[in-house]
């Protein structure tokens, strides 16, 4: 496993950052892709992020309940219940992706197995300022040279609210632009036995997440993870040791 000094912090190239931070349309089409309505701002990032959400989190297995966290417009989310996910739990934050979460929810009928909630995920309950990009994307508590579209104060919930009720086995996706370190830090043991698969993004674009990494790494191989890094993608990816309820061997 590789240190924080050794990940990469490449520099996206141009039109990457322009579409990442500036191109920005409220215009919303709607497409048809592997059975789902999918509704999206085609000049936005969402485009970029449409297709190649599977590949990147991975497929929630059946049975499962998913917690998607940063759900976005709630592309993995949908496609979670293509697996027969028993339940999904989908928290965005910003205010007009939460609306395209909705809207996507309803125009599938999947109000019965998909719930949004307009709600950021943190270590406890309490509202934070929610930096924002000029994009679709990348809004996050860490502000950072993208964070140019302004603030926002956000409720957030805390992670074991939400886990608690929950039944296992959970797979639990992150994509909260550094708060991954503090929501999975909060999580307590009862909570950690119940989820057998975490994918999440990891970002390690200053000093304070950079020295979080090495934690966050040790803390899910101590509670039985076995953890694989995907560069190419920031991700992290972590199964159970165990075969618990509904868990798959690699």
């Amino acid at each position: 496993m590789k240190t924080p000094s050794q990940l990469s912090t490449t520099t996206k190239p141009l039109l990457s950052r322009l579409v990442h931070n500036y191109v920005h349309s409220q215009a919303v089409v709607s497409i048809k892709l592997r059975g789902l309505t999918i509704r999206f701002r085609p000049m936005s990032y969402d485009a970029v992020a449409l297709y190649p959400i599977m590949q990147i989190y991975g497929v929630v297995p059946e049975g499962y309940s998913a917690v998607d966290i940063g759900a976005h417009i709630g592309i993995f989310s949908l496609f979670a219940t293509l697996f027969n996910a028993r339940r999904v739990m989908a928290f965005e934050p910003e205010r007009e992706n939460y609306q395209l979460l909705k809207q996507n929810i309803d125009a599938n009928l999947l109000s019965g197995k998909v719930q949004a909630f307009d709600l950021a995920i943190w270590s406890m309950d309490t509202k934070k300022s929610l930096f924002t990009s000029k994009g679709s994307a990348f809004h996050g508590f860490y502000p950072d040279a993208r964070h140019i579209g302004g603030v926002e104060t956000v409720s957030c919930k805390g992670i074991n609210s939400v886990l608690d009720p929950l039944e296992g086995p959970i797979m639990l996706k992150v994509d909260a632009e550094g708060s991954e370190y503090e929501i999975i830090a909060a999580m307590n043991a009862e909570n950690f036995h119940k989820v057998e698969r975490i994918a999440l993004e990891y970002h390690v674009g200053n000093a304070v997440l950079r020295s979080a990494f090495p934690s966050l790494i040790h803390l899910l191989q101590k509670r039985a993870f076995v953890v694989s890094l995907r560069e190419d993608a920031h991700i992290i990816s972590g199964i159970k040791k165990q075969i618990g309820i509904g868990a798959i061997s690699e």
